[in-house]
């Protein structure tokens, strides 16, 4: 009996990375999908109904955990195991990530076999609900930007775009050096935004910036 095709997609910033992962996935007989962008990888998810999803934090024009976010919160697609990819070794990411809904983490460089292990791993547990969800119609996906008056009202020029760098997934030091300011100047500008919008918690200012800076889908029958 011959084993099922599976479809995965591979949505990550570094092409060369991808081509890397898409040509270690196919020579293991897997049907791959690649993206580099939150849109396209949603867009991706809603009309080909990928078995499992292999995500970079860092993402072109957004960040992965936008994307898991915007996975997650589609009943259609919140099934699809995802495993996330990351640079950093820090602890952060992973437990960003898993408190979003990821089902795995590996930090770069990692080797082929953890890869294709997590991907086995994932496929085995989803198998059956997978092979139900394939066939769906196609829907049509346009960007709708959901920013709170708040954000505009309440934080200066330079906040709000220390808001927006937070929900494209960069670190306090990146975006320190993005800018040319001190990393405690960072530090001082997120303690100041999280005051003024009545954030508390740890990550509570990374939930929030993800969720309302970045864009939001909306699907047209």
């Amino acid at each position: 009996m011959k084993e099922p095709i599976y479809r995965i997609l591979v949505i990550e910033e570094d092409a060369a990375l991808i081509k890397k992962i898409q040509q270690l996935l196919t020579l293991h007989h897997y049907d791959i999908y690649t993206s580099t962008t939150p849109e396209e990888g949603i867009y991706i998810c809603r009309q080909y109904r990928p078995d499992l999803v292999v995500c970079g934090v860092r993402l072109r024009g957004g960040s992965g955990y936008h994307f898991l976010m915007e996975l997650r919160n589609d009943p259609s697609l919140q099934h699809i195991p995802l495993i996330f990819i990351s640079g950093k070794e820090g602890k952060e990411d992973m437990r960003m990530g898993m408190n979003l809904g990821a089902d795995d983490f590996l930090s770069k460089p990692f080797k082929s076999k953890e890869l294709l292990l997590s991907v086995k791993s994932r496929l085995n547990r989803f198998t059956i609900f997978n092979v139900q969800q394939r066939e769906k119609k196609h829907t049509t996906i346009v960007s709708m930007p959901v920013i709170p008056p708040e954000v505009h009202h309440k934080l200066s020029k330079t906040e709000f775009r220390v808001m927006q760098m937070i929900a494209e997934g960069m670190s306090t030091k990146e975006i320190a050096q993005t800018l040319n300011i001190s990393i405690k100047t960072v530090e001082n500008h997120r303690h100041n935004i999280s005051k003024k919008l009545n954030l508390t918690g740890h990550n509570s200012l990374i939930k929030y910036a993800i969720k309302h800076l970045t864009q939001q889908y909306k699907i047209l029958s």
